[in-house]
C-alpha cells in the first residue's frame, strides 16, 4: 500500500488531478456562471434533467464549490511535495562540483594526443542559474493554486440587470444574485451606481463591435464614469464589470381581468440586432415581444407585440412608446418606453495580485528552463612523455544536440581534430 506522500506524488494521481481540473474549467465555460434566478428558472423549464445536474454539482458556480476546493487543495498538496523535492535537488546540485567521474557518461566526448603544453586538467560548470528554472516554474504554479484557493474561500461574484435610468443601491439585496466564497461576506458596493446610458456599436453584419456604458457614481454630487467590457471600474476592494450581454427593456402597462400592472420586460438578444422575450400572465395570457435595433446598434424605436391565449393569437401590433394594443374581451397593453438594459457583474477578489505574481514566477521559471542551460565542461590532461593525452567532455543539463558546435569548438581550441 502506497504511503500518502507517494500516492500524492504518483504520476497517475497528478494526471488525474489535471484531467479533473480541466473538466472543471470546461464546465465553467459550458454552463453560464452566476446566472440570475430568472435564467435558472428558464433552464429548469427547458432542460429539467440538465438543471438538476447543474444544481446537484453546483456547475453554475463552479469556483465556489466544495468539491473544486478539495480538488485544488489535493493538487496543491501534490505540487508541494514535488516542489520540496525540486528545491532540495537544486540545493544539492548547486553545491556539487563536477568531477572526472561525472563525465564518464557525457554525451559529447573526444580523446586525442597533442604535443605537451604543460596545461593542467580543467573542470568547470557554467550557467548554474538554469537549474532554478523548474523549481521557480512549479513555485509559480503553487502560488497560483494558493491564490485560487483564496479566491474560492473569500471571493464574491454578484450580477444584476440594470435598465437605463435605474440605480443599483449599495446593498447586497440590490443584486439579482450573488455567489460567495465559502468564507466570504456578502458584496455591497460602497456607492450607488446609476446606469445613465448604454452605447452599443455594431459591425455592418450586426455583430457587436463595442459596448460602453455611462454610469454615475456617488450620492449628492455623482461623478460620471465610462464602463466598458475591457475597462472595469475599481470601487474600493470591489470591481464592477460590464458584460457583453445586453438587451432592450420594454416598459409595459397591462390592463387585464380588472387589474392594472406596470412592469419592465427584459428582451434578450436572440440574434444580431434582434431582441425577444416571452411572458405568461395569469389567466393563460401569453405575451411575445420582439424589437430590432438600428443598423448601427441604435436603440429600438418600436416593439412588435403578439398576445396569445393558449395557442391562439388574440391580438398583435407594432407599437411605439405611448401606443397601446386593445385586447379582445377587455384589456389593454400600453408601451410606455423602450430603453437598453445591461448585465453588470461585480467582484471582490483579493487574490488577483498573488495570482499575477504566480504567473510571473512560472513564466520566469519557464524562460530559465528553456533559455539558460547548465553546462559542465572537462579538459582532462595526462602527460605521456613529449605528448599529452587529452580528454574533452561536455555535459549539458538538457538539449544535448544543441551543444555539438560548442563541443567541436572546444576540441579545436585544445588542439584536437577539426572534425
Amino acid at each position: 500500500m502506497l504511503s500518502p506522500k507517494r500516492l500524492l506524488r504518483s504520476p497517475r494521481t497528478i494526471v488525474a488531478e489535471l484531467v479533473l481540473l480541466a473538466l472543471a474549467g470546461l464546465a465553467s465555460t459550458a454552463v453560464t456562471q452566476a446566472p440570475t434566478p430568472a435564467e435558472r428558472g428558464r433552464l429548469a423549464l427547458e432542460h429539467p434533467l440538465a438543471a438538476a445536474a447543474v444544481r446537484l454539482l453546483g456547475l453554475d458556480h463552479v469556483f465556489q464549490t466544495w468539491w473544486l476546493l478539495c480538488l485544488v487543495a489535493l493538487a496543491g498538496a501534490s505540487l508541494s511535495i514535488v516542489l520540496v523535492e525540486q528545491w532540495r535537488r537544486l540545493a544539492r546540485e548547486w553545491r556539487a562540483l563536477p568531477t572526472e567521474a561525472s563525465f564518464r557518461s557525457a554525451p559529447h566526448r573526444a580523446e586525442f594526443l597533442r604535443p605537451a603544453r604543460g596545461a593542467a586538467t580543467r573542470l568547470e560548470s557554467r550557467h548554474r542559474i538554469g537549474l532554478a528554472g523548474s523549481p521557480l516554474f512549479h513555485l509559480g504554479l503553487l502560488v497560483v493554486l494558493l491564490a485560487g484557493i483564496g479566491r474560492m474561500l473569500f471571493g464574491v461574484d454578484a450580477v444584476v440587470h440594470l435598465y437605463e435610468g435605474e440605480v443599483l443601491e449599495p446593498r447586497p439585496e440590490a443584486f439579482g444574485a450573488q455567489w460567495r466564497g465559502l468564507l466570504a461576506r456578502p458584496l455591497s458596493l460602497g456607492v450607488p451606481v446609476e446606469l445613465r446610458a448604454l452605447l452599443p456599436g455594431r459591425y455592418p453584419s450586426g455583430q457587436l463591435a463595442r459596448l460602453e456604458a455611462r454610469v454615475a457614481l456617488g450620492g449628492p454630487a455623482p461623478r460620471e464614469e465610462v464602463l466598458a467590457i475591457n475597462a472595469p471600474l475599481d470601487l474600493g476592494p470591489d470591481r464592477l464589470y460590464l458584460s457583453s450581454r445586453h438587451g432592450c427593456a420594454a416598459f409595459l402597462e397591462i390592463e387585464w381581468q380588472g387589474a392594472t400592472e406596470r412592469e419592465v420586460a427584459m428582451l434578450d438578444e436572440a440574434g444580431p440586432r434582434e431582441f425577444e422575450a416571452s411572458q405568461v400572465r395569469p389567466g393563460g395570457l401569453r405575451l411575445r415581444l420582439r424589437a430590432r435595433a438600428g443598423p448601427g446598434g441604435e436603440r429600438p424605436a418600436e416593439l412588435e407585440l403578439r398576445v396569445l391565449g393558449g395557442h391562439a393569437l388574440l391580438a398583435g401590433a407594432t407599437l411605439r412608446p405611448g401606443e397601446g394594443l386593445e385586447l379582445p374581451g377587455g384589456g389593454r397593453v400600453v408601451l410606455r418606453d423602450l430603453r437598453w438594459w445591461a448585465r453588470l457583474v461585480a467582484a471582490r477578489d483579493l487574490s488577483t495580485w498573488p495570482a499575477y505574481a504566480g504567473f510571473a514566477l512560472a513564466l520566469g521559471g519557464a524562460i530559465l528552463m528553456f533559455s539558460v542551460v547548465k553546462v559542465d565542461a572537462a579538459v582532462i590532461v595526462r602527460r605521456e612523455g613529449e605528448w599529452e593525452r587529452v580528454s574533452v567532455a561536455l555535459r549539458p543539463e538538457r538539449f544535448s544536440p544543441l551543444f555539438a558546435d560548442r563541443f567541436r569548438r572546444l576540441v579545436r581550441e585544445e588542439g584536437g581534430p577539426a572534425g
